[in-house]
């Protein structure tokens, strides 16, 4: 699916009752490759490490990771909710 047809496939999924942000998330996901290249170091080294220090994780990258995606997620879902640009909210 080309970035030009997804706002109105999840326009389409709303208006059937159907949750869009699997579809949106595919998306998004390869925007944020930096963060994921990072997160994948962090467990790659975390497994070499994981004897020397048990309390350690790879929460930063992870969490930096996963605001890169809903940023980029959640505005395009929102957006095409009623109420987001007027109209009654509920």
């Amino acid at each position: 699916m080309s970035s030009g047809d997804l706002p109105s496939a999840t326009l389409s999924m709303i208006q059937q009752g159907q949750d869009p942000k699997e579809l949106v998330l595919q998306h998004c996901k390869p925007n944020c490759l930096h963060w994921e290249q990072k997160l994948k170091r962090c467990e790659a080294k975390l497994r070499e490490l994981v004897n020397a220090d048990p309390e350690m994780s790879c929460m930063y990258p992870l969490r930096d990771w996963v605001t890169c995606v809903e940023a980029c997620v959640q505005p395009q879902i929102i957006s095409q909710l009623v109420g987001a640009q007027k109209g009654r909210i509920w």
